[in-house]
């Protein structure tokens, strides 16, 4: 009795208290709509780019190669040739969804203790220089999409990223302050005067015009002999000799060796609409799925939008699939990951019946997903170290209906901190999304393709037409913030920006323990006073990328919708 009268006062205080602070801040919607096609993504001139290359006569997929394309110029800190990604694809002739996953591989020297060590931990092998650097897949990525479903050739899509790269562009205070975050790797890894992205050592001002010539010449080279000049060819060598000359151990073998993989995407249902994501080695689709059908189980709607007993309700949900995803997750080429298990209903259902309305979980295992697999197995260690803030998203829709989402990375902001100088290729460290335990189902194995989160995701109507295409930036939190997108969509009924924009939230289960419960700091303050009272631990923290930045077009019934995050750059195109 003296607890809820305990609770009871401690609620009337924080309505008083409450009463006096200033009210959530109200989200900048900026929708757009279109007829023909849209392209959504980071930048207004990779968006552009997209655009032009439909109106050209171009298909979704030569506008998705031209966008990434574009945002390697304009946003080379966050992804490019340098690294690797994921692509989801609807073709509108057939209605067939397929995946193409060309993520960065471990090269032939790794091996599962190769960041175990004191030093390795202290130096940051895995994070900076030659030792974190995967076997990049982007090319290959790119060129196959469009050779088997584009409509037209490297060079012609490669334009309007070749005139960005030659021409420049004006960098803005935000692109400046990423260049001055990471001005200490640049520097430890390249001579300043072989990298574009400093003026006379120092990182170039905004407001400022940035080149970058030898990175249009690795475009038109490619176009000219294709991805064999870079994985048996003259850029691959220079890309080797950087990541060697820097302290790693990568062969032009490992180029040679590399391959696209084409994949049957996770897929599930969430309140009749389907839902098709990235299978491992990225773990965003399983978990986007396994989520949705956790939170399928409650009344959300009925409760509000980022009430207090919904936000509750997800941060608990979030704890449980993340436990599981440390547990199981990593590249299924090497090991048996429990994916039916993980994306079933009733295991879902399991998994929804420990979440209880005033009690927070402090003590979070993972569950059994293998009970509701076709055969048992036994538990695993995953752990991946994805924490980051990076990548880059882009949404795509043509006239036919043909709809591309894709993710691309080089990992943290300007990867391991090494620029190729004869191309201006940033090279990855996606090493780093490996784990350093030896013991784990995740660790570096030879050919082995790291643990992701990235999540470009497709969804179907209930009648099976097009709906929306979505996926973020912003490690583990892109699973949380496309599932919170989804939701805003599906159960709130919100237009394409409207749902990215909203104030989010993440947290997740790590070692058992559940982490602090973060908030966007636009969340209404009532909101937050009742998620302390009930017990989480909360952390507030500014609006920004670190809770993820999407971009998504959703489809009306006349129209296309594009929407883009304003915690990044993030414009969307249509005509």
């Amino acid at each position: 009795m003296k607890k809820i009268l305990s609770l009871m006062v401690s609620i009337i205080i924080a309505i008083v208290v409450m009463s006096t602070m200033a009210p959530a801040q109200e989200p900048l919607i900026k929708d757009v709509y279109a007829k023909h096609g849209m392209v959504s993504s980071a930048h207004l001139l990779a968006s552009r780019a997209g655009v032009e290359i439909l109106k050209k006569g171009g298909n979704a997929i030569d506008a998705a190669v031209a966008t990434a394309l574009a945002l390697n110029v304009v946003e080379p800190n966050a992804s490019g040739i340098g690294g690797g990604g994921f692509m989801i694809i609807r073709f509108a002739k057939t209605g067939e969804i397929i995946e193409l996953d060309y993520r960065e591989t471990a090269p032939a020297s790794a091996t599962k203790d190769m960041f175990a060590s004191e030093k390795a931990k202290e130096e940051k092998w895995s994070q900076l220089g030659g030792k974190s650097v995967g076997v990049p897949g982007y090319i290959m990525g790119m060129w196959m999409a469009l050779e088997k479903y584009g409509t037209m050739p490297w060079s012609e899509v490669a334009k309007p990223a070749i005139k960005l790269a030659e021409e420049g562009f004006v960098i803005v205070e935000m692109q400046t302050e990423i260049i001055t975050d990471n001005l200490e790797k640049l520097y430890a890894f390249n001579d300043p005067s072989d990298v574009p992205f400093l003026k006379d050592g120092y990182p170039i001002e905004a407001g400022k015009v940035l080149k970058q010539p030898n990175l249009a010449k690795a475009f038109r080279m490619i176009g000219e002999h294709g991805p064999k000049v870079f994985y048996d060819g003259p850029i691959g060598e220079a890309f080797v000799n950087a990541v060697n000359k820097n302290g790693g151990n990568m062969t032009m073998d490992d180029l040679r060796n590399y391959k696209v993989e084409t994949r049957e995407p996770v897929s599930g249902t969430y309140r009749g609409y389907h839902v098709y994501s990235t299978p491992p080695a990225s773990s965003g689709g399983t978990h986007i799925v396994q989520l949705l059908n956790i939170m399928e189980n409650f009344p959300v709607s009925d409760w509000g939008h980022n009430s207090p007993r919904y936000l509750h309700t997800l941060g608990e949900a979030m704890k449980l699939v993340f436990a599981d995803r440390d547990a199981y997750m990593a590249d299924s080429a090497f090991i048996e990951v429990p994916l039916k298990g993980l994306t079933n209903k009733d295991y879902a259902r399991k998994l929804a019946e420990k979440i209880r309305h005033n009690v927070v979980m402090t003590e979070v295992q993972p569950d059994d997903p293998w009970m509701f697999q076709d055969n048992m197995t036994v538990n695993h260690i995953a752990v991946a170290n994805d924490t980051h803030i990076s990548t880059s998203h882009f949404s795509v829709a043509d006239e036919e209906g043909n709809v591309v989402a894709s993710t691309n990375t080089i990992n943290y902001f300007f990867g391991s901190g090494i620029v190729v100088p004869e191309y201006g290729i940033v090279a990855n460290n996606e090493m780093d999304d490996f784990s350093p335990n030896p013991n784990s189902v995740n660790a570096p194995e030879p050919g082995k393709r790291p643990l992701s989160s990235m999540s470009p995701s497709i969804l179907l109507d209930p009648a099976g037409k097009p709906f929306m295409t979505v996926g973020a930036a912003g490690a583990q939190r892109i699973i949380t913030a496309v599932t919170q997108i989804i939701m805003n969509v599906v159960d709130f009924g919100m237009s394409m920006d409207e749902a990215i924009e909203q104030p989010r939230i993440f947290t997740r289960a790590y070692n058992g323990k559940a982490g602090a419960f973060l908030v966007e700091d636009t969340m209404n303050p009532t909101t937050i006073q009742m998620l302390q009272i009930r017990g989480h631990n909360i952390e507030v923290r500014p609006k920004s990328g670190y809770f993820g930045t999407a971009q998504g077009i959703l489809f009306t019934d006349k129209l296309l919708n594009g929407g883009a995050d304003s915690r990044r750059l993030g414009i969307p195109i249509g005509y």
